[in-house]
This record gives C-alpha cells, sequence and structure tokens, in this order.
C-alpha cells in the first residue's frame, strides 16, 4: 500500500510506516479512552495535577501500587506522587513507554528533615525499609549497651538530597517525642536506579543508623506549616545580608569544554566564570569557587580559572556540584559534574 495513502486515511501524516501509524493510532485511543476505568485518578505530581492509572500490586504489597501514564504526559524516577491523603515515590520505571508510561510508586513514611547549608529546613518523604534484620535492637557488651537499628531510605535525587553525606544525622520518631530516636547516615548509594542519562530522574538509598540524642544539638523546632519537629544538630540560621539589587539583570555562567564528565586519572578540567546583564553584555566579576561534597580531588584556582582533577578510582559515579558566586554582586550558578573512570 502506497504510505502516503495510508497516511491520509489514517490522519497520520507525521508517521513514516505501518508500524508507526499503528502506534499512533494506538496512542490517541490510549490517549481518549485513559479515564474509563475505575482505577483512574487525578493525583499530584510534584505539586501539579496529574492522571494515572493506580491498580494494586499482584503481591498483594499495600505498600506498592503499579501505575500507568499518557504517552503525551510521562512521569519520572523521584517523583512525588500525592494520593489518597498519602506520599508516594515513583521509584520504579518502564523504559518501553511505546503505547503508555508504566512503573510503580512506593508508599514514603518517614519525613526525613534536615538542616542545609543556608540553614533552611529541608523535609524530604522517604519509603523506608528495616535494614535490622534479625538485630535484638542493641548491642554491647556488659558495661555498655548502644541500639543497633537500621533504616533504608529511598529519596529523590535533586539539588538538596545529593548534598546528603555520611556522618548527617536525623531524628526520626515521634514529633512531640521527648527524647527522639536519632539515627546517622551510614551508607549512601546513588546509582542503583538512576536514568538520568535519558532524563527520567533518579532515585539513591541511604543506610542510617541508630545513634544518640544530643540535648545541646538536636532542638524541636517550628516549621513553616507550624508543626513542631525535632531537627538534628540544629543552629539558628546566621542574619543574611541584604539580597543583591536584581533590577540590575545580572547572570552568572560557568563555561567549559566538553561534556559534563570529569574523567578519573586524566587530564585537569577547567572552568571559567563570566557574569552579564539582560542584554548579555560582560559586567566585572570577581568569581568565588566552591565544590561539593568536599572529597578527594585536587583542586586549584589560577587568575580566577577553577582546575579539577582527579585520580581516585574509588569515586567512581560520585556526583559532585560546583558552584562560582560574583564577590561584589552575590549572584551565582551551579553546575553538575559526574567523576567518572570511563
Amino acid at each position: 500500500m502506497d504510505i502516503t495513502y495510508f497516511q491520509k486515511v489514517n490522519n497520520t501524516y507525521q508517521s513514516y510506516s505501518k508500524q508507526e501509524t499503528d502506534l499512533y493510532l494506538l496512542n490517541r485511543h490510549v490517549d481518549e479512552r485513559f479515564a474509563d476505568t475505575i482505577d483512574y485518578h487525578v493525583v499530584s505530581r510534584n505539586g501539579q495535577p496529574f492522571e494515572l492509572i493506580i491498580t494494586r500490586d499482584t503481591e498483594g504489597n499495600a505498600f506498592k501500587k503499579k501505575i500507568k501514564s499518557k504517552h503525551s504526559d510521562p512521569f519520572s524516577l523521584g517523583d512525588y506522587i500525592e494520593w489518597n491523603g498519602q506520599h508516594w515515590l515513583v521509584v520504579i520505571i518502564d523504559p518501553d513507554g511505546k503505547a503508555y508510561h508504566s512503573g510503580f510508586m512506593y508508599l514514603c513514611t518517614v519525613p526525613l528533615r534536615w538542616q542545609n547549608s543556608n540553614g533552611e529546613i529541608i523535609e524530604r518523604w522517604a519509603f523506608s525499609e528495616d535494614f535490622t534484620r534479625y538485630s535484638s535492637g542493641v548491642t554491647g557488651n556488659g558495661t555498655l549497651q548502644i541500639g543497633d537499628n537500621q533504616y533504608g531510605l529511598t529519596l529523590p535525587i535533586d539539588s538538596e538530597t545529593r548534598k546528603l553525606h555520611r556522618d548527617m544525622r536525623f531524628a526520626i520518631d515521634f514529633d512531640d517525642a521527648e527524647k527522639p530516636d536519632t539515627y546517622t547516615l551510614t551508607n549512601k548509594k546513588v546509582n542503583l536506579n538512576n536514568v538520568r542519562y535519558f532524563n527520567r530522574g533518579g532515585t539513591m538509598m541511604l543506610t542510617v543508623s541508630f545513634d544518640s540524642f544530643s540535648k545541646d544539638l538536636d532542638k524541636r523546632i517550628p516549621l513553616e506549616s507550624g508543626l513542631l519537629a525535632w531537627v538534628c544538630d540544629y543552629h539558628s540560621p546566621t542574619p543574611q545580608s541584604p539580597p543583591p539589587d536584581e533590577t540590575t539583570d545580572l547572570f552568572a555562567h560557568i563555561h567549559y569544554s566538553g561534556s559534563n564528565i570529569i574523567r578519573i586519572g586524566g587530564n585537569v578540567k577547567k572552568f571559567t566564570a563570566s557574569l552579564t546583564d539582560k542584554n548579555g553584555d560582560l559586567q566585572n566579576m570577581n568569581p568565588i569557587w566552591s565544590v561539593d561534597p568536599d572529597i578527594n580531588l585536587t583542586v586549584s584556582i589560577v587568575d580566577g580559572e577553577l582546575r579539577i582533577s582527579c585520580s581516585n578510582e574509588d569515586l567512581d559515579q560520585t556526583e559532585i556540584v560546583i558552584t562560582v558566586k560574583d564577590e561584589h554582586s552575590g549572584f551565582k550558578t551551579s553546575v553538575d559534574m559526574l567523576l567518572s573512570v570511563f
């Protein structure tokens, strides 16, 4: 059959084969009849309305739901779904999305809170698993006994969670507890479920182990929602200087050659910075560089140029954030980099 005639009778002029036409017709049919099922729901995805088909897990796990969305509306790993008055996290996606997008979301039961470097309280809901296994809950000898409980927590990878590091402490207990159980981050895995290579998000898994409460460092403070909650290692935020005058419309930029990969054992990666106004005209800039997290990298600054190299293969697949700020105006920007052997 002539493909032009086939396109005409099926109204699929953007298709170039019978297979593409059949797929186009299937997608159109799915979109038109998507709401015609009892499992159809309008939920909140990352704070925005979103259409999903939500079905029970075949193994009867009430903490796990299968989800489907229209082909035209994909979802990503690490997306938060608010449904049925609960917080759910997209933990699995099927990369084959020819007809519709499918995956699984898990119920989040732990609100993890911490204070970032700017003094802000960050909250992320986590899917939790018991990593204690067959432990009795305490370990030690006749002189000292400490709790050995462990949680496995799954979180989305975002600008705040990527800064989490070992030895950070969290309160995981009732918000009104007089002396809450606290936990220390002892392990972090960021590439177990990370599909950023085709731009579909990612999740990380944390292991947190039972720690001791500190009456001097751990505080119960009011959150923006009005809830009183415990935050470990809390310090009163340092008063901020007045924000720069944004009416000047200044923009900071980071420049580098090649991809966003720093080769382990490779050449030095060089970064320069510039400041422009809204018309794209260059302005004077005194760049202040920072690299997070502070790990075993060779870092130097020569005439305002940042130079980074790495020879430690144990850091393969580690992500870092490079930030530059203009000393005078305070305007800043950041880029993500990946340390890789290959």
